[in-house]
């Protein structure tokens, strides 16, 4: 028998969380920050449990299971193999590859549910599926990696009768040729200042030229294959950015995004309008990179589901009818392309065009619009 499952895997910023219902229609656009130079730069399914079982009137009562020694718990669906690492590949890259469910007892296995650990990444029902003795099924999957750089990971968990849960893994790391390190800023806490390290990867030297989101100064500016950046949150009113963004000299790695890990950042960010209009950016930033004035490019964005029917909360019609797409920061012109309906998301196409934008890190309010609401996502870009 040959049974094929398609995964399909996006890293958005809210994972399967949801926040609390609200009545308010839209979030507010961010405030459009200033870069400045860069010696002192810009601010599973529930697994069955087995126990006794009740005897029938007249019959002597069945023992509960005596718990299973160490040598008895291996899981008896082999997964192979049970995880593959894609390693580092572009943001955005799509990802194939092929498990094998093999049964290698003497009994049928049958599959009595398959279930992502995110809504994030999509599957072919299994349920149901049975596995003959000495049989096997295969298990295709797709990775789809986020845009943004960073290491990602994506679970199928399979439930087998009687036997319990066992999982299929894959793992990749969006690399560009400058990586950050850590990935993110850690604000939590009460955390309010911190270092990261950005590094070319092949030793090159370059310039950090600007930057968005935080204030950040570098100890000793020019050109270097490493820097050792310094953030703080001092002077920032209101919520935190989801993001800091780092512009550099090089061609191929104009802008770096590290994510915001803060109280109000993640899935309280923007939670009162996600959950009235009943949809969320996939991914929260959209990396539009180097763009000289007077060009074009299309840029493509995924709006996902907030899933109200799973909470009994009332579905609201045309939550995925996008209606316009605007730049909300002078000299950009935003329109909308294109959207489909692809299950629980949106994928969005915008067409952004540097107009009369200064030379310089910018990060454009973008709003989406739909029937039932708007959102602001941010689109970073360099203009020379």
């Amino acid at each position: 028998m040959r049974t094929i499952l398609i995964v399909l895997w996006t890293m958005g910023p809210f994972g399967c969380g949801q926040a609390p219902a609200s009545t308010a229609d839209a979030s507010p656009a961010p405030a459009a920050q200033a870069p400045v130079a860069s010696s002192e730069l810009a601010t599973a399914p529930a697994i069955p449990v087995l126990g006794s079982v009740p005897a029938a009137p007249g019959a002597a009562p069945t023992q509960a299971p005596q718990p299973r020694t160490a040598a008895a718990q291996a899981h008896p669906l082999v997964v192979d193999p049970p995880k593959v690492d894609f390693g580092a590949v572009p943001p955005g890259a799509r990802k194939s590859t092929t498990f094998t469910l093999r049964n290698p007892t003497g009994s049928p296995l049958k599959i009595i549910d398959a279930k992502p650990s995110c809504k994030c990444t999509d599957i072919t029902p299994m349920k149901g599926v049975t596995i003959p003795a000495g049989g096997s099924v295969e298990l295709q999957a797709t990775l789809a990696v986020p845009r943004t750089p960073g290491k990602k990971d994506a679970k199928v968990m399979i439930v087998v009768e009687q036997y319990g849960m066992t999982v299929a893994q894959m793992e990749a790391t969006a690399t560009l040729p400058i990586m950050a390190s850590p990935e993110y800023v850690e604000a939590l806490k009460g955390v309010a200042s911190g270092t990261f390290t950005l590094a070319a990867g092949d030793g090159a030297p370059f310039n950090v030229i600007g930057s968005w989101g935080l204030p950040i100064t570098q100890a000793q500016p020019g050109a270097k294959a490493s820097h050792s950046m310094t953030w703080t949150t001092a002077g920032v009113n209101g919520p935190l950015p989801q993001w800091v963004v780092v512009a550099t000299d090089r061609a191929d790695a104009p802008l770096i995004a590290l994510r915001i890990r803060h109280e109000s950042t993640g899935t309280l960010f923007d939670k009162d309008a996600r959950e009235a209009r009943q949809w969320f950016f996939a991914d929260p930033l959209v990396v539009a990179g180097r763009m000289d004035r007077g060009t074009k490019q299309q840029l493509e964005l995924d709006l996902e589901s907030t899933n109200p029917a799973a909470r009994r909360i009332p579905l609201r019609e045309g939550w995925n009818a996008v209606t316009g797409a605007t730049c909300q920061l002078g000299g950009f012109v935003c329109t909308l392309a294109e959207s489909k309906l692809d299950g629980d998301f949106v994928r969005v196409k915008i067409d952004f065009m540097v107009d009369k934008a200064p030379s310089g890190l910018s990060v454009v309010p973008v709003t989406i619009t739909t029937a039932t609401g708007s959102g602001v996502i941010p689109v970073a870009v360099l203009v020379p």
